[in-house]
């Protein structure tokens, strides 16, 4: 997709979309008016075509200082949001600057007009628990500096505070006090706190054995909370955790009209921490938001974007909720709740709510709504498990305790094999299956869904390594962009030479996927997995040592610097320190995220070849699959494998994907090829590169069925030798030593 060099338009869009102009104009108008697939498609066109909504436009030049910033909240009825705007209104007046306040009463209709309308007048925007989609956030950010208060996109300034940690306080009180279950009244479905809040009380409710249910879509105010508790009485739970202090309040009342007693019969908790929590009967234990202290780092940041409108890349900022234990919490609460864990309350009796576990929801989220839009008897229940490490950890530890465990995981495929071979998995092997999915997904990660033999889960993405470089830096130091890895390592000497501050490459130490890809991209397997229960292992061979070899030198002499390469949402070096990144394709968001005064400079290629560059092999680094968990009734797995190939591969949901992904669904890549699509921040068709590498991985390749073990003695024997002098390649002996040690322990035959 080629980017517009003028002014783009409707008619631009509506030709790029193939689309009627009225349509184009519905979906960036009327979110809601037009199917879900066209929608999003229309508003990623738009985005990449850089159009501008009337009264957004600046291309006529920087728009003047006004000394005023804009702040758009859902509701001022809303005491917490309240707070906040009085908190930023006292710091921007202390910092020279006056505040405009718009409510837009929960519309995102009314929340995109006012953006509209204050652009031109104000030098920033602080959009608080804005409803709009991430494509209008990011053509708003074009024009005027934006920080988002109660919401997370990456790369985009934001202060959000991380609950996490206080649910989980809180559920755990609750728990050794004798509650075993409870129910979320759910706020907006709009709503990203209210996602976020209700995935981390489900989380913590999954991981304490409590029953869980939830009332969704409840009006925010103390309104809300009384209707809420109709919906509650139906079937009641030890505990109620409310989407605010006011929901809370009107619950409380409507509870003690019903008969019940709070804390004695029910124990209330609250979001907020709002004056009105200490001064209700009894007082209200509740989450403290730390609205104020959002509101004053929200100020400074946008204050410091609006000064300095080029400066650093934008950092999220991330404040810690604190769990204020009252009055409405039961001490000792002796729990009548005798109807198993994880229930929720079922649309209709032929509905089936499937739990899954995954490390995080945030850009899947819109897919899992639109499935159960169109499979109304299908309710997927997300458990969010923050980090791959974790959501694992979580997952292998109930499987070892014989615990319940969630219907569905989304898993890495390294790990697959682990869970796999535990008897954890469904295997969905079949000829059926596989003649009916099986062409359907890209041939490298499918194989990778597969452990001795059987299919075991239907991934997701692609993950096949790609070669990132600074094309401005090679033309800076007159190099050419390696096609060979000798040549990386003799231009890399030269360039360390020349200024130490630079790389030619980084490994990244985070886990051993990336050391491993080196091997693979090598053709050479460090051991072999011949069926469920045998391993060879060859890490004394020479080829395997040669690889080991070759990359402590590439780090004794500078052309690597082996160290943890990002930290989940950003590179950690500073810009320009690597002129290469081999990594995953994935990685293009991140280095858009990490550098955006880097658009245009970062390119794209196939990584270099170990030998012939006419013989090129590359690896796969991650890469998600969706797996079931054995022993599900027929109906449910039945369920369950409707959502599978439908989140995986029905061509709306792969429409839906968040940017910067690559779906496995076969063809994905190729038809982003065939559309001559042009990725804004390289300004390079990158995919065509990427369709390449997919059909060079080399799937001779066995991950271990023990992925966390491998990762671990990495971690202790290997990571730290990957420094300059350090001989990692004279540790593999002893690297496998433990893995044959550790394998023999788990039941399989070693050679």
């Amino acid at each position: 997709m080629a980017q517009a060099k003028h002014k783009a338009t409707i008619y631009d869009i509506a030709k790029e979309a193939g689309v009627s102009p009225s349509t184009v104009s519905r979906a960036l108008s009327q979110p809601g008016r037009i199917a879900a697939k066209t929608e999003f498609r229309i508003r990623r066109i738009a985005e990449q075509l850089g159009y501008l909504a009337p009264g957004d436009d600046a291309s006529d030049g920087p728009l003047p200082a006004t000394g005023m910033i804009a702040a758009i909240v859902p509701t001022l009825t809303n005491v917490l949001y309240a707070t906040a705007i009085n908190a930023m209104q006292r710091r921007l007046e202390s910092k020279g600057y006056g505040l405009i306040t718009l409510d837009t009463d929960q519309k995102p209709a009314v929340e995109r007009k006012a953006m509209s309308y204050v652009m031109r007048n104000v030098d920033g925007v602080a959009l608080i628990s804005s409803r709009l989609s991430e494509p209008d956030i990011r053509r708003i950010t074009l024009v005027r500096p934006v920080i988002l208060l109660n919401r997370a996109i990456p790369g985009l300034s934001s202060v959000t505070v991380d609950v996490a940690h206080a649910i989980d306080e809180a559920v755990r009180t609750l728990k050794r006090s004798g509650h075993s279950s409870i129910t979320y009244l759910a706020g907006p479905a709009s709503s990203w706190s209210n996602e976020y809040r209700r995935r981390c009380i489900r989380a913590a409710a999954f991981r304490y054995d409590m029953t869980y249910r939830v009332v969704r879509e409840c009006e925010p105010s103390v309104a809300g909370g009384g209707k809420a508790a109709e919906q509650y009485l139906i079937r009641p739970t030890d505990a109620v955790f409310a989407f605010n202090d006011s929901v809370a309040a009107g619950f409380i009342a409507a509870a003690r009209r019903n008969g019940l007693r709070v804390p004695e019969d029910v124990s209330v908790i609250g979001f907020d921490n709002t004056e009105m929590s200490s001064l209700l009967s009894p007082a209200l234990s509740t989450i403290d938001m730390k609205a104020s202290q959002m509101a004053v780092r929200a100020a400074d940041a946008l204050v410091a974007a609006v000064r300095n409108p080029e400066g650093n890349r934008p950092e999220p900022i991330t404040l810690t909720a604190e769990f204020v234990q009252r009055d409405s919490v039961n001490g000792h609460k002796r729990s009548t709740m005798k109807l198993g864990p994880y229930a929720e309350i079922r649309r209709s009796s032929d509905s089936i709510v499937l739990t899954m576990l995954s490390n995080a929801f945030n850009e899947t989220m819109p897919r899992i709504n639109e499935f159960m839009r169109t499979h109304p008897h299908i309710i997927i229940d997300p458990i969010e498990g923050r980090t791959q490490e974790n959501t694992l950890s979580l997952y292998w530890e109930r499987v070892i305790n014989h615990r319940s465990v969630p219907d569905i995981i989304n898993v890495e495929r390294t790990a697959l094999p682990q869970l796999a071979a535990s008897g954890a998995l469904q295997d969905l092997s079949g000829p059926d299956i596989e003649r009916e999915l099986g062409a359907k997904v890209d041939r490298a990660a499918w194989q990778s869904a597969h452990y001795a033999g059987h299919l075991y889960g239907i991934p997701g993405d692609q993950s096949q390594t790609a070669m990132f470089y600074r094309a401005d830096l090679f033309r800076h130091y007159e190099l050419e962009v390696p096609q060979t890895w000798d040549e990386f390592y003799e231009e890399g000497v030269a360039l360390h030479a020349r200024n130490p501050q630079r790389y030619m490459g980084v490994l990244d130490t985070t886990d051993v996927q990336h050391y491993l890809s080196f091997f693979r991209s090598a053709c050479v397997r460090p051991w072999t997995v011949e069926d469920d229960s045998t391993i060879t292992f060859h890490m004394r061979d020479d080829l395997v040592r040669s690889v080991a070899e070759f990359i402590q030198q590439c780090i004794d002499d500078g052309a690597l610097r082996a160290e943890p390469m990002w930290d989940n949402r950003y590179m950690r070096a500073e810009s320009g320190t690597y002129l290469t990144v081999t990594y995953a394709n994935w990685l293009g968001k991140i280095l858009a995220a990490s550098y955006p005064a880097d658009k245009g400079l970062w390119k794209v290629t196939l990584p270099p070849a170990f030998s012939d560059p006419s013989r090129v092999s590359t690896a796969e680094i991650g890469g998600s699959t969706l797996a079931v968990s054995a022993g599900l009734p027929p109906a449910r797995l039945q369920a369950a494998m409707t959502f599978l190939r439908w989140f995986q591969l029905d061509p709306v949901s792969v429409e839906l994907r968040a940017p910067g992904g690559v779906s496995a669904a076969a063809g994905y890549v190729e038809d982003l090829t065939r559309r001559g699509t042009v990725d804004p921040y390289f300004d390079q068709p990158i995919y065509d590169v990427y369709a390449k590498s997919a059909a060079l991985v080399n799937r001779d390749w066995d991950n271990l069925p023990f992925f966390s073990q491998l990762d671990a003695e990495f971690a202790r024997l290997i990571v730290p030798a990957l420094r300059p002098g350090g001989r990692s390649a004279d540790l593999f002996d002893e690297w496998e030593r433990r893995l044959k040690i550790y394998a023999v322990s788990q039941g399989f035959t070693v050679r």
